[in-house]
């Protein structure tokens, strides 16, 4: 009888396993799209572009968001260019820098589906570039981050070719939470990979080419929509300028680009 009993755990225990990490199945349909042709600004019905400045140094140069730096090629790419720029704000710098970034705030938000970008890492170091999820509801604090998580798709560098995901939920205060995943791509600084995201009511599941990299329920999933986001940033401050983030930046490098081939959203039918 004791075999029996231990006999059906197993197999009960091995059922809950396989419940928690399958994910549900259905067919995805297209919601969101940009395929990034023109020239120019991106598309004010999906986009808006914020110019301020991102990443303030009051020991050094800052890092600014510059509407010029998010911009069509003409070839069918999004470019977020990294550029010196001059001091901008007369604090006495040398020169400050810029960076661009495109949202999809007010113009488009989803809750779950499959969130994807397709493009092609930056070549040198001193700056990074993302695919990200906000929700306007990541600063509340409720010890948890189904009411609004910041979702990092992918964050990439053109130094290295580890890549990170990672989640951030209860603010940005003293109350903030975060994990992350940083996983090594070989040949992630070669040609164009596809980082996809496909956000379930009860977990995350992140992928590059297609390959899983990172399946999480951290914070409890985020219950609330979100609106997308690919930007580059820079920071002058030590704890960008490292071995761990950015690596230090050579001004002989700039201008650089993140190009960014397409951009597709669905949702689960």
């Amino acid at each position: 009888m004791k075999i029996i009993v231990f006999a059906i755990l197993i197999l009960a225990g091995l059922f809950l396993f396989s419940t928690c990490t399958t994910t549900p199945k259905g067919e995805w349909v297209l919601t969101f799209s940009d395929d990034f042709d023109g020239t120019g600004s991106p598309s004010g019905t999906k986009w808006e572009s914020l110019q301020y400045n991102r990443r303030n140094n009051d020991a050094g140069p800052d890092g600014y968001w510059m509407t010029d730096d998010a911009y069509l090629d003409g070839s069918g790419h999004l470019v977020i260019r990294c550029r010196v720029i001059p001091d901008q704000n007369g604090d006495g710098d040398d020169h400050d820098y810029s960076t661009g970034m495109v949202r999809s705030r007010g113009k488009f938000e989803q809750k779950y589906g499959k969130f994807e970008i397709r493009c092609q890492m930056p070549e040198r170091s001193g700056w990074w570039v993302a695919f990200w999820l906000m929700s306007d509801t990541v600063g509340n604090v409720d010890g948890s981050g189904r009411d609004g998580t910041e979702i990092d798709i992918m964050e990439g560098f053109g130094w290295t070719e580890k890549m990170g995901s990672a989640l951030h939920w209860d603010g940005y205060g003293a109350e903030h939470q975060s994990t992350g995943q940083s996983t090594v791509i070989p040949g992630l600084l070669e040609g164009f990979h596809t980082f996809t995201l496909e956000w379930y009511s009860s977990q995350y599941v992140f992928y590059v080419d297609g390959n899983e990299t990172w399946r999480t329920s951290a914070g409890g999933v985020s219950q609330v929509p979100a609106y997308v986001k690919i930007s580059g940033e820079l920071s002058t401050e030590s704890w960008a300028v490292n071995e761990y983030w950015a690596n230090p930046q050579d001004d002989a490098n700039y201008p650089d680009y993140f190009i960014v081939d397409w951009v597709r959203v669905y949702t689960m039918h």
